[in-house]
């Protein structure tokens, strides 16, 4: 179980983009660690791209955003295993391309605003061969008893076909398997245009659920490791105070500190 775990257990936590894990378990992979136990954070879409021509407008707005050059993956990178290894965990970098990157087989981008990233999968995607062949790797290679998945919330493309993608290998994998709240989605700051919740995010899952289970966490070492990541905060929080919305969320349904919350699959022993 989640609260219980020592120095036997190996967690494996799939995080989508270059900050997800710590964002939404970081508290949990700072407790965890204190107790002994070897956590990967395994980042699958960590690629920077190799452009035939200009990239698409939306991926030059979001390259003028940053402001880190025209490699903006080598530098995240950076911040990941920074952010990663002050919580004393692992990474491990899949080296697949974002959504933001992705083409079909004409060369046209397949996700071309924000709209289309927080949408289903573009049937044009064939991310998925080699997303579930990256995760049956990772799986074969650190050996975890559990592992941690994506809910979905805030419905982004990336997160979706890593839940799905790793959905059908299960429940091959021979692991406990917890979905964890995605945030900022699931605080409800990011994007504003195209608001999420998880009781929505429930409803859409397939997965069969039991109830979640809450981890008590502290809340600095999560923090100063989400601060790393310095080229997504204002973005992630745009216009708004990190730590007092983090604090709130975090901390809006106990008065005993701060938690993480996380969603048993069903077959989980306990």
């Amino acid at each position: 179980m989640l609260n219980k775990l020592n120095k036997d257990d190996r967690v494996l936590i799939l995080s989508p983009h270059l900050d997800d894990a710590v964002l939404s378990a970081g508290g949990f992979m700072d407790r965890a660690v204190k107790n002994g136990v070897s956590v990967v954070a395994a980042t699958i879409f960590t690629a920077d791209a190799q452009f035939d021509g200009e990239p698409s407008p939306f991926v030059q707005e979001l390259h003028e955003w940053w402001a880190l050059g025209p490699k903006p993956y080598e530098w995240r990178c950076k911040e990941d295993v920074a952010s990663v290894q002050s919580l004393g965990a692992d990474y491990l970098h899949g080296g697949l391309l974002d959504a933001i990157y992705r083409r079909d087989g004409n060369g046209d981008f397949l996700y071309v605003n924000r709209k289309a990233v927080f949408s289903p999968p573009n049937p044009k995607d064939i991310v998925w061969e080699p997303l579930r062949a990256l995760l049956a790797d990772w799986v074969r290679t650190v050996r975890p008893n559990m592992i941690l998945c994506p809910l979905t919330v805030g419905r982004h493309v990336d997160h979706i076909v890593t839940s799905q993608a790793f959905k059908d290998g299960y429940p091959g994998w021979n692991a406990d398997v917890y979905l964890y709240e995605d945030i900022p989605y699931s605080a409800g700051l990011f994007p504003r245009d195209f608001p999420d919740n998880v009781p929505a995010a429930l409803e859409r899952t397939t997965w069969k659920l039991k109830d979640p289970v809450d981890v008590e966490v502290d809340f600095e070492p999560k923090f100063a490791a989400i601060m790393k990541y310095a080229s997504q905060i204002a973005e992630i929080f745009p216009g708004l105070d990190a730590e007092a919305e983090l604090r709130r969320y975090m901390g809006a349904d106990t008065k005993s500190g701060f938690k993480e919350r996380f969603w048993p699959v069903e077959g989980v022993k306990a």
